[in-house]
C-alpha cells in the first residue's frame, strides 16, 4: 500500500495513482443548480361528448460548476507546464424546453354496445441549451481560488482553456388515436403519429409511425359462465412502430470549427475555418416495430391474478457513427442508418392471496422475465461492419474493449482469451483455437473467426429477471419482505485486473494479490480467469409495522414501521456491489470500479391520519 504522506510531512504523489486523501484537503468541486417549470392545462366542454384540451409547459435548468485545485494539490504538483501553480476552472449551462400541445376528443356509445373514442391533436417541442467553460493555471497563492481566473498565468501565456456552445432542436407530431368496443368484449386501438425532427436530413425529417393493439375480453362471452374457475381472462395482441431522435443535434448537416492560426500575407496571423462533421441528408428516423401478445387473468375465486406478455422488437435504421473513406468524404465518419437489432423476450407477472383468516393473511407476488438481444446486422452496400466492439475495460495496461459483437450473434458477449493456466516462471497461458497451451504472445487476437484464437467466454446479459414479495398480517401487525435477482450472466472484475496483479509494482493491492492471484507473474491481462458468475439475490427491502387501533375521533388511524433497505446481497461475485455493473445495452458487464460503496439503510416511521 502507498503511504499518504512523505517523511518530511508533506503529502505522497507519483504519476501511477491518485492520492485520495490529499484531494479531500487540496480539491474543491461543487455546482450551484436552480430548475424552475411550469405548466399549465385548460378543457373545454364543446358539446356532448367533445371536448378540447390545450397544455403547455416550460422548464428552465441551469447551473454553475466550479473547482479550484490548490499550489500543494497533486494535479498542481504533476503539470509540467505550471508545476505547483494552482489550477482553476468555471462552466455555466442553461437548458430551456417548451411544450404545446392542444387536442381535440370526442366519445360516444351507439345502440348501447358500440363505444367510440376518438382524439387528435398536435405537440410541439422546443429545446435550446448553451454553455461555456474556461479553465487556467499558474496561480501564485491561493487566495483566489476559482474566482479571479484572469491572474492565472497560463491565461497571459495564451495557455488557458476556453470555450462556448449553443444549440437547438425542434420536435413536431400530428397524431390521432380511435378506440373502439363492442359490448365490453372486443376491444380495437389504433394509433397514427406523424412526426418530424429537425435534427434529421433535409430529405427525412419526417416519419410515420402506426400502431394497433387488439383485446378480448373472453369471461364476457356466454361459453364462460359456467367456467367458475377463472374470474377474468382478457387476451391482447398490438404491434406498433415507434421513433427515435435521440442523437446529438445538428448531427445531419455541415458543421464548421477552428483549423488553426496561419500566416497571411500582411503578416497577421488569422484563424481559420472548415467542416468538421460530414452532412448526410439522408438520415433518417430509427425506428422500433414491436409485436407483443399477452394475457391478463384471475383465476381461483380471485386468489390468482397475474399477466403474461411475450414480445419481438426489432430495431432498423441504427443510428451510429460509421467510418468513411477520405475523399470522397471530408471527415472520417459520419452518422448513418444502417444497423438492426432484435430484441425477444417473456415477461410474466403472478399475485397470489395464500392464506386468508380473521386474525392472519398471507400474500405473495412474484415477476419473471428473460430476453435475448442480436445484433442482426450492421452493414448495407456502403458501410461494412461486421462486428463492434464495447465495454472498455478502463484501467492500467490499455487492454481495450471487453466485448465484441459479430453481426447475427447475441449482444453482450465476452470476447478474448482462454485461460489454460500459468507456466513455470508465472507467465500467462491461453488456449489456441486447437486446444494448446501457449503463452501470450503466441495466441492470435485477429476479429477474423477463421484466424483467431480469441473464443466467446459468457454473456454479460443476465438471461433471466425476477422479484418475490411476501406480505403477511397478524392482527394489528404487518410484515413486508421485498427480494430480487438477476441470474445466469457473467461480470468482468476489472478490480481484481487491476489490483490483484502482485507482479505489477508501484501500485495498491488487493489482499487477494498475496493469495488467490499469488501465481501471477506477469503484465496485466484480460481473460476469463477474471471473468465471474454474476447472479445474485438481494434482500432489498424488509418492513414491519404496527397499527394502532385508538378510541377516539381525533385520529383516524396510527402506524409505525421500521424498514430495513439493501439488507444483503447473496452471490458468488468477489467485486463492488452487481448492481451497480451495467447489465443492459451494447456495453453491458464491466465493474469500472467506480462505484460508491453501497449503503445499507434503516428507517423509522410513524403515519398518522387524522
Amino acid at each position: 500500500t502507498k503511504p499518504i504522506y512523505n517523511p518530511d510531512g508533506s503529502y505522497y504523489y507519483d504519476n501511477q495513482s491518485t492520492n485520495q486523501y490529499a484531494r479531500l484537503f487540496n480539491n474543491t468541486s461543487y455546482r450551484k443548480q436552480q430548475t424552475t417549470s411550469a405548466d399549465l392545462k385548460a378543457d373545454f366542454d364543446i358539446t356532448k361528448g367533445l371536448k378540447a384540451s390545450v397544455f403547455g409547459s416550460m422548464q428552465r435548468d441551469s447551473y454553475l460548476d466550479g473547482g479550484y485545485a490548490t499550489l500543494a494539490s497533486e494535479d498542481s504538483f504533476e503539470n509540467s507546464d505550471y508545476p505547483s501553480g494552482g489550477y482553476a476552472f468555471k462552466n455555466n449551462f442553461l437548458s430551456q424546453a417548451y411544450a404545446f400541445e392542444p387536442t381535440l376528443q370526442y366519445n360516444t356509445v351507439v345502440a348501447d354496445k358500440h363505444s367510440f373514442t376518438a382524439l387528435a391533436g398536435y405537440s410541439y417541442r422546443y429545446n435550446i441549451e448553451e454553455g461555456a467553460r474556461m479553465s487556467t493555471r499558474g496561480f501564485l497563492n491561493d487566495q483566489f481560488n476559482e474566482d479571479n481566473m484572469g491572474v492565472g498565468q497560463a491565461l497571459a501565456d495564451g495557455k488557458a482553456s476556453m470555450g462556448s456552445y449553443k444549440n437547438d432542436n425542434t420536435l413536431i407530431a400530428f397524431f390521432g388515436r380511435v378506440n373502439y368496443a363492442f359490448d365490453n368484449k372486443y376491444l380495437v386501438q389504433l394509433i397514427l403519429r406523424r412526426e418530424g425532427s429537425s435534427r434529421f436530413g433535409d430529405n427525412n425529417k419526417w416519419g410515420n409511425f402506426p400502431a394497433v393493439s387488439l383485446g378480448w375480453n373472453v369471461t364476457e362471452e356466454k361459453f364462460m359462465e359456467n367456467v367458475k374457475w377463472v374470474n377474468y381472462l382478457k387476451l391482447r395482441a398490438g404491434y406498433g412502430v415507434t421513433g427515435n431522435s435521440g442523437f446529438a443535434n445538428n448531427a445531419s448537416r455541415v458543421t464548421l470549427g477552428p483549423g488553426g492560426k496561419y500566416l497571411y500575407p500582411d503578416g497577421s496571423y488569422r484563424e481559420t475555418y472548415g467542416p468538421t462533421r460530414n452532412p448526410n441528408p439522408f438520415l433518417k428516423w430509427e425506428s422500433k416495430r414491436e409485436t407483443n401478445i399477452g394475457a391478463d387473468f384471475t383465476l381461483f375465486n380471485s386468489k390468482l391474478t397475474g399477466s403474461l406478455d411475450l414480445f419481438d422488437r426489432t430495431t432498423k435504421d441504427l443510428l451510429d457513427l460509421y467510418t468513411t473513406p477520405q475523399p470522397p468524404y471530408i471527415q472520417s465518419q459520419i452518422y448513418a442508418n444502417v444497423g438492426n437489432i432484435s430484441s425477444r423476450g417473456i415477461e410474466l407477472a403472478l399475485s397470489y392471496q395464500a392464506i386468508k383468516t380473521k386474525d392472519f393473511t398471507f400474500s405473495m407476488d412474484f415477476t419473471g422475465s428473460t430476453i435475448k438481444n442480436t445484433l442482426n446486422s450492421y452493414s448495407n452496400d456502403v458501410f461494412a461492419v461486421k462486428f463492434k466492439t464495447f465495454g472498455s475495460i478502463g484501467g492500467a495496461g490499455d487492454l481495450g474493449d471487453a466485448i465484441t459483437t459479430y453481426e447475427g450473434e447475441d449482444v453482450g458477449i465476452f470476447y478474448g482469451k482462454r485461460f489454460a493456466g500459468f507456466d513455470a516462471d508465472g507467465k500467462w497461458l491461453f488456449f489456441n483455437r486447437n486446444g494448446e497451451a501457449v503463452r501470450n504472445d503466441k495466441i492470435n487476437i485477429s476479429k477474423d473467426k477463421n484466424l483467431t484464437d480469441l473464443a466467446p467466454l459468457g454473456n454479460a446479459i443476465p438471461k433471466y429477471y425476477a422479484s418475490y414479495t411476501a406480505n403477511f398480517t397478524y392482527k394489528n401487525f404487518d410484515f413486508r419482505v421485498f427480494l430480487r435477482g438477476k441470474f445466469d450472466y457473467k461480470i468482468l472484475n476489472t478490480t481484481a485486473l487491476t489490483y490483484g496483479n502482485p507482479f505489477v509494482t508501484g501500485s495498491n493491492y488487493l489482499r487477494d494479490a498475496f493469495g488467490k492471484y499469488s501465481e501471477i507473474n506477469d503484465t496485466f491481462m484480460y481473460s476469463d480467469y477474471y471473468l465471474e458468475n454474476g447472479t445474485n439475490v438481494k434482500i432489498d427491502e424488509v418492513t414491519l409495522g404496527y397499527n394502532f387501533k385508538l378510541k377516539t375521533k381525533l385520529i383516524r388511524n396510527l402506524r409505525v414501521y421500521a424498514t430495513g433497505q439493501n439488507l444483503a446481497t447473496i452471490t458468488g461475485y468477489s467485486g463492488n456491489d452487481p448492481d451497480f455493473v451495467q447489465d443492459t445495452g451494447l456495453g453491458p458487464g464491466i465493474d469500472s470500479r467506480g462505484a460508491y460503496p453501497s449503503t445499507r439503510s434503516f428507517l423509522f416511521g410513524v403515519n398518522v391520519g387524522f
